[in-house]
């Protein structure tokens, strides 16, 4: 019987040690926790702006072009050669290629949209000509060789608009169309005519023109920084009529036109490549931390 009360006893005993125990780790505990800075609050840095390729842009380009024209036209001799019952025919006829530079100012309205205005000089090119009369019959008329030469330059403005058709990998392909004017001038423009025993050498003063102009544009742009694209394209560009300042005199002394040379529906195809540097590109902001808050006691 006294073993089972001591028994008893030590029970109650430990129970009450560890109950004293727990109460002191647990005051120990909240004690220890009160002590401790709490933890600093979590900040997110602000978002950057959300770009919408909205802003404008300035633009750079240079280019080669190859030009074409439809014909080689003088109202006076043509009408000559047609009332004798001939036919004027062109055996060949070309333009050197050439080199364009040209620079502009653009708005970028959204991510499909953007339009600018653009100025660029053209570089001289160089046009020569074989012409042939032919006779009713088809054979050559003894005095029907003509051989031209010319130069050419160009001023041109334009009001472009074009579609972009969404980004892949940075490449952004687009369509374009503009219009606007060509300043055309035509110089150094001689006719020669081989005829055996009476050859003949006329030649014209310079001339310029301002003429409607419209183009067609294709290409793609590549961003490669924040601010910076580059911009590889094809454009069809019509420049309308060029002429000689005046009808051609025979260096010699013979029979002169009295109309001047006029170049009808010069037109080109142009490979350009250049840059555009946008103004106001949204920029990424820094994050902005605060300082953690720490509680005393």
């Amino acid at each position: 019987m006294r073993e089972v009360r001591l028994s008893a006893f030590a029970g109650t005993a430990l129970a009450g040690i560890a109950l004293a125990g727990a109460t002191l780790l647990a005051g120990g505990s909240a004690t220890l926790a009160a002590d401790l800075p709490a933890p600093p609050p979590v900040y997110e840095p602000p978002p950057p702006p959300v770009a919408i390729g909205g802003g404008w842009y300035l633009r750079g380009d240079v280019g080669v072009t190859q030009q074409h024209l439809k014909d080689l036209t003088n109202e006076d001799l043509d009408a000559r050669v047609i009332n004798d019952g001939n036919k004027i025919d062109f055996i060949k006829q070309s333009f050197n290629p050439a080199a364009t530079i040209g620079v502009g100012v653009g708005y970028q309205v959204n991510n499909w949209f953007r339009a600018d205005v653009t100025g660029e000089y053209r570089t001289r090119s160089r046009y020569s000509a074989t012409e042939q009369i032919l006779r009713p019959d088809g054979t050559r008329a003894a005095d029907g060789v003509n051989y031209f030469d010319a130069s050419k330059t160009e001023w041109v403005g334009l009001a472009n608009a074009y579609l972009d058709l969404g980004t892949w990998g940075g490449l952004t392909p687009y369509v374009g169309a503009g219009i606007g004017f060509a300043r055309v001038r035509v110089g150094d423009f001689r006719d020669v005519n081989l005829t055996p025993g009476n050859p003949t050498v006329a030649t014209a003063p310079a001339g310029a023109r301002t003429n409607f102009a419209w183009a067609l544009h294709t290409g793609f742009a590549y961003q490669f920084s924040d601010t910076m694209k580059m911009d590889v394209g094809y454009r069809y560009l019509n420049m309308g009529k060029g002429e000689t300042g005046g009808p051609a005199r025979d260096q010699n002394g013979g029979g002169t036109s009295q109309t001047p040379w006029v170049f009808n529906n010069l037109h080109a195809h142009d490979i350009r490549v250049g840059l555009r540097w946008m103004l106001d590109a949204p920029q990424a902001q820094p994050a902005h931390w605060d300082e953690p808050v720490i509680r005393k006691h």
